[in-house]
C-alpha cells in the first residue's frame, strides 16, 4: 500500500517542546517506512502529522487536546462552522468569556465538537490578544 502525504497536513496549535522546527533533524534518525508509531505524548503533533502513518496511536494527559484531535479526525466540517462563529465575535471579552468556561462548569455542558473549537480558539486567541 502507498501512502501519500498531504503536505497541508500541519500542525494546529503551538505547543511548549514542540518540535515543528526539530523535524529536519528528527527525520534523519527516522527509518524509510515506519509501519507502527506511538506518541505517548502528542502536544501539537508535529512528528505525528509530518509522519502521516495510516494508523498511528496518540496519547497525551491534556483531555483537551486528545478531544480536539479526535473532533479533527471525526467532525472536522462541525469544527470549521465554529471556528468561523469564534472568528466573527473575537474580542478581549469574547476571549475571556470562552476562558470562564473552565470555572463555571460550562465546558462540561458542551459537545465535543464546542469543546475543540473553544480549545483552538484560546490557543490562537491568546497569541493575537498578547501582540
Amino acid at each position: 500500500m502507498t501512502i501519500h502525504k498531504n503536505p497541508l497536513v500541519k500542525p494546529f496549535v503551538k505547543w511548549a517542546g514542540g518540535k515543528r522546527q526539530l523535524l529536519p533533524e528528527i527525520k534523519r534518525y527516522l527509518p524509510s517506512k515506519i509501519k507502527d508509531y506511538y506518541e505517548p505524548f502528542v502536544g501539537g503533533g508535529a512528528v505525528f502529522l509530518d509522519i502521516q502513518c495510516p494508523h498511528p496511536v496518540i496519547n497525551d494527559f491534556n483531555d483537551e487536546l486528545i478531544n480536539t484531535y479526535l473532533v479533527v479526525r471525526d467532525d472536522v466540517d462541525s469544527l470549521i462552522h465554529l471556528l468561523k462563529k469564534h472568528e466573527l465575535n473575537n474580542s478581549s471579552d469574547y476571549y475571556y468569556q470562552m476562558r470562564a468556561w473552565d470555572r463555571t462548569g460550562e465546558l462540561q455542558k458542551r459537545s465535543n465538537t464546542e469543546r475543540a473549537a473553544r480549545f483552538i480558539y484560546l490557543a490562537v486567541c491568546k497569541i493575537k490578544l498578547e501582540k
